[in-house]
């Protein structure tokens, strides 16, 4: 971490960083210990080593040490993932499956590698995919949601952009040039208008219009209340100024 970012890395490479109850529990404090950063802009989640994610620990699962406690902890932390203030940036590469593609979809944006692959199989475990269908259905919509729940059919790449599970894909040799990138323009942006466009766009499937429109109203009165817009209307009226000579 340094002053405005922040990398969380999906640290169980020698099982594609699949998930299991300490992980569930250690991605729980982490997010609680990002959403105390005042100073946090831009949050990057990454796999270590060669996949992002590779979903739930089906060994741990097979041999009962995988509770409901696990399934509490994980839904929890993936909805303080997507409440955080800063802009989360998933970095995806190899597998996202899974539980993988629930943490993808937690985030802001997702960059996917052109290697990577996306998918849902909890049925074949006999399990439910938890309330990631319920991210899944607003991204892809319903239709592609039961395909990839209910014939756990596993999608490419450009499957996944084209369906709206990830916004860039790009070639292996591009992946980091491209998360830099965005990182870097992330953090150019105004951070009050950054911040309230976020929340407030978090709102759009989960409110009423009227509730909408009230909330938009009071998020821009402090929008152009903000040091950042002052600053860049000052600097617009000069260069105007500038330009009249």
């Amino acid at each position: 971490m340094d002053d405005r970012v922040a990398t969380v890395v999906l640290n169980r490479p020698h099982v594609l960083n699949c998930a299991n109850e300490q992980w569930a529990r250690d991605l729980n404090t982490l997010v609680d210990d990002l959403a105390s950063n005042e100073r946090l802009r831009v949050v990057v989640v990454r796999g270590a080593g060669s996949a992002f994610c590779s979903g739930i620990d089906l060994t741990a699962l097979s041999q009962g040490e995988t509770g409901m406690t696990f399934f509490r902890n994980w839904e929890m932390a993936l909805r303080k993932v997507e409440a955080l203030d800063p802009i989360v940036i998933a970095a995806i590469q190899s597998h996202c499956i899974g539980g993988g593609l629930q943490i993808a979809l937690a985030c802001d944006l997702r960059v996917a590698r052109d290697d990577a692959r996306f998918g849902i199989t909890a049925v074949r475990e006999g399990i439910i995919p938890g309330i990631g269908m319920w991210r899944i259905a607003r991204h892809a919509g319903v239709g592609r949601a039961k395909r990839l729940a209910l014939a756990a059919d596993i999608v490419d790449a450009a499957v996944a952009l084209e369906w709206g599970l990830v916004e860039w894909v790009v070639d292996a040799g591009s992946f980091e040039t491209k998360i830099a990138e965005l990182t870097d323009r992330i953090l150019s942006m105004a951070w009050t208008s950054t911040r309230l466009t976020k929340k407030l766009t978090n709102m759009a499937f989960e409110t009423s219009f009227t509730e909408f429109v009230e909330t938009y109203f009071e998020y821009q009165r402090l929008s152009t209340l903000s040091p950042e817009h002052l600053h860049a209307m000052a600097e617009h009226r000069a260069e105007r100024a500038s330009r009249r000579g």
